[in-house]
């Protein structure tokens, strides 16, 4: 879980200042839905932004918020590299990538982001999208790593789709931002930006909310 005497590493947002319809505040994660950038499980409140930024905190606080990014389960791959500790004398049978098709939930729209995996031979050029399990399976070489290589990228989905300016200050959209992840991922897959041709992709100008339990 995460614990903020651990890790205090605090980003700056895009904007300087943000106008009340721009913001979200006072949230909550029970968990497995948030991380830090070191994959720490973030359990508590938080705030987010139109932009797609979501920051600890029910509202921004300079010198203790930090930033947040989908929760990724780290389990199955902890507990391979574990086993392989243990038993270095013992692999599992390699398998093949198989192509993943992307199913875009309305949970994912109002995070603001999806986790996306890619997969090529190192000696081809020819990438498919696989899902997280494969890339779980590529990290603990049951996809052989000699063969292949594989990335994860963060994909942003909602929020303003083109740049802006406000105040004078420049908003990056989200074609700017996934354009800057394609760049990112070009450093392992440089035929990368072949395969991810339109940065709006999966995208919707739309704004999900969760409806409050009527019970309530």
């Amino acid at each position: 879980m995460y614990n903020e005497t651990t890790y205090q590493l605090i980003m700056g947002r895009f904007k300087t200042y943000y106008p009340i319809s721009e913001i979200t505040p006072d949230l909550y994660t029970p968990g497995k839905q948030l991380m830090t950038e070191n994959n720490v499980e973030y359990i508590g409140a938080y705030h987010k932004y139109l932009t797609g930024e979501v920051y600890t905190k029910a509202q921004w606080q300079p010198d203790r918020s930090v930033i947040l990014i989908p929760y990724i389960d780290q389990t199955i791959s902890n507990k391979n590299i574990t086993y392989f500790k243990l038993k270095p004398e013992i692999r599992l049978a390699r398998i093949s990538p198989t192509t993943h098709n992307v199913v875009v939930t309305v949970t994912d729209y109002t995070r603001g982001t999806l986790q996306r995996f890619f997969i090529k031979k190192r000696n081809d050029n020819a990438i498919i999208e696989i899902n997280s399990q494969q890339f779980n399976a590529w990290q603990t070489d049951q996809l052989d790593k000699k063969l292949y290589v594989a990335i994860e990228i963060a994909w942003y989905i909602s929020g303003t789709a083109n740049d802006v300016i406000t105040a004078g200050i420049l908003v990056p959209g989200v074609a700017t931002r996934n354009k800057k992840q394609i760049q990112l991922a070009a450093n392992s897959i440089p035929e990368i930006a072949t395969y991810l041709t339109n940065p709006l992709q999966f995208y919707a100008d739309t704004e999900y909310t969760v409806p409050k339990d009527i019970n309530m």
